[in-house]
This record gives C-alpha cells, structure tokens and sequence, in this order.
C-alpha cells in the first residue's frame, strides 16, 4: 500500500484513502484516550475537561460547553465557535472538516458524520477504502436532538433543524427544517418573534453574547414554501 493514501493530508483532502497507517493511528488514539478521560471527569472538573477541549479542538474554536459523554474522533479537523452549546451525547467522526458557528446549539445525541465509503463498489468498500466530505453549520443555529449531519452537508446562520431529522442537503439560512431526509418547511418570520413573551424590561440577550447588530429578515425572505 502506497503510504501516501494512508496519511493524515490524504484522510483530510476528500480523497479515497485507507483507515491505516501509524500517523493517523496515534493521533486517533490520542484523541480516544483524552475523550475516554473527559467523559470520566464529566463535570468533576470544568478546568480539566476545558484543557482537554484546547488540547483536542482545531486551535480557531472558542470557548464553548460539551456535556459528556461525547466523543469526537480526530479533533484537529473540529472547530467550535465561540459559545456554543452541545448537549449530552455528540459524535463527531471528522475525518475531513467539521465547523460550528458561534452560539449555536445541539441538542443530546447529535451525529455529525463526515466519513463515506464506496456505495456501489463493494469490494472497494470491503477493502477498506473510504472519503470524506465536510460539515459546516452556521452560527446561531439550532439542532435538536438526534440529529443526523451527513458528509458534504452545509447549514446556514439562524436556522432550527427539528428532532431527530436526518440533513443530507443543503440548509439556507434562516430555515426550519425537519424530517428523514430534512426538508425546509418554511423559513424564519420575524413577526413570529418569542420576545413578545418576555417579561416587560427583560433582555432579550439574557447571556450578554449577541453581536452589536442581529440581521433581520427582508420582506420577501418570509416566504412559505
């Protein structure tokens, strides 16, 4: 086996590659062993498991919350924005790469698979060749529980992906989508907004982390599909 299609570069790249090779071994095992760490601690040590996640995360990620357990395969690939939220129970199999944009939230048990194997060829697949395609989600965005990503997929800024949906397109901004596969059902509307429900005088950044300005909705973006 030509050691070029075994790498970490060649794993990353989109390509055909073979789930071999020392390099990429050691850098999955070493990944294994500090998530098997993190979901020991849980939440015994926030300064710990915070190390764990700078130690293991692309270096562009913020500050964000993992609940344990969770388990992502590499690390390197992975990059969280800045006050995210995941709940109990992600996966993430990054072998290429997977972003998540600033404040946005995943519910328990989210997968978000990046891996691929041959479909049609099986000895191909049973040979062990396999590829990988990227995931990127917008910043606040919502995933519910169970949710699925697939390879290849990109969610837009704003959006809610409903419980237990399974994305394998495309998501523009804005958008309210559910189901196996997930399709939009309609699109943001503002004059649906929650904060009518608030108390008077209450914030509706009750965090303190929305940027200065929050796009709003045109008037045709409102439209129902």
């Amino acid at each position: 086996m030509d050691n070029d299609f075994e790498s970490i570069e060649k794993m990353s790249s989109g390509d055909w590659y073979v789930a071999t090779g020392a390099e990429r071994e050691e850098v999955a095992q070493k990944t294994a062993l500090l998530f098997h760490e993190y979901n020991q601690i849980g939440p015994t040590d926030p300064a710990r498991t915070a190390e764990i996640l700078r130690t293991v995360l692309n270096p562009a990620s913020g500050t964000c919350t993992i609940k344990a357990p969770a388990i992502i395969e590499y690390g390197f690939n992975t990059t969280i924005g800045e006050h995210v939220f995941i709940n109990f129970g992600l996966t993430i199999l990054d072998i290429a790469p997977v972003r998540i944009g600033a404040r946005s939230m995943l519910g328990p048990n989210c997968q978000l698979f990046t891996a691929g194997h041959p479909v049609d060829d099986w000895e191909m697949r049973s040979g062990g060749w396999e590829n990988g395609a990227p995931i990127s989600i917008g910043e606040d965005t919502w995933l519910g529980g169970n949710v699925t990503v697939v390879g290849g997929v990109s969610i837009g800024d704003r959006c809610v992906i409903g419980a237990g949906a399974v994305v394998t397109k495309d998501i523009p901004d804005d958008s309210i989508a559910v189901g196996n596969p997930a399709r939009v059902v309609r699109k943001r509307d503002d004059s649906r907004l929650e904060r009518s429900q608030l108390p008077e005088g209450a914030s509706v950044d009750a965090l303190g982390i929305l940027p200065t300005k929050s796009p709003r909705l045109s008037e045709n973006i409102a439209e129902k599909y």
